[in-house]
């Protein structure tokens, strides 16, 4: 809670009680491990053919109301360090672009707005140079990085929102929810 917030109110009737300071602020952060819905549900397909070649499907599903959307997505998807080329394909509705960057050694994948129950899908080939000494490639997860203006995670909601003032101030109340990405990954 911000510094600003009663505390002995929240812990006898649960009610969030507070004298704001001036301009924006933020009043309370939470985290949460139990019943969390998932904006986006990620199925990756990493097909290793051979030494030379290797085939990514990645389906991106998002679980939220269509009239939301996702703005400045990022997916990024490891290749092995031994990537030389990539032909990329991005399919869907707004499904943004896509390409190899061989400094981060990923193909990164942007999309400007993902509209809510939406499947975007992108396909890739990497081509691959042989190696002196093979080693294995650890597979590291695809990193998703997003924000989803009101849209809670959690579900938890602002039922009631009352602004007492004793003065003449014209107040203005409003709340805004935000999901953002933190680390957000998934195994392939």
């Amino acid at each position: 809670f911000h510094q600003c917030v009663r505390l002995g109110r929240f812990d006898t009737d649960r009610t969030i009680s507070f004298i704001p300071p001036d301009g924006e602020f933020e009043l309370m952060r939470y985290r949460t491990t139990e019943n969390v819905n998932l904006p986006f549900k990620v199925l990756p397909v990493v097909r290793e053919m051979g030494k030379t070649r290797i085939e990514y499907e990645v389906l991106i599903k998002s679980n939220f109301s269509a009239k939301l959307s996702a703005t400045n997505m990022v997916v990024t998807i490891p290749t092995p360090p031994n990537a030389t080329k990539c032909r990329i394909k991005v399919t869907g509705s707004g499904a943004g672009k896509a390409k190899y960057n061989p400094e981060e050694n990923a193909i990164v994948w942007r999309i400007s707005r993902f509209q809510g129950l939406q499947e975007l899908a992108l396909t890739a080939v990497v081509d691959l140079t042989p190696m002196t000494k093979p080693v294995a490639w650890s597979r590291p997860p695809i990193a998703l990085d997003f924000q989803v203006l009101m849209f809670t995670a959690s579900g938890l909601l602002v039922r009631f929102l009352k602004v007492f003032e004793k003065s003449n101030y014209q107040s203005v109340k409003w709340v805004r929810y935000m999901t953002k990405a933190g680390s957000y990954e998934i195994r392939i």
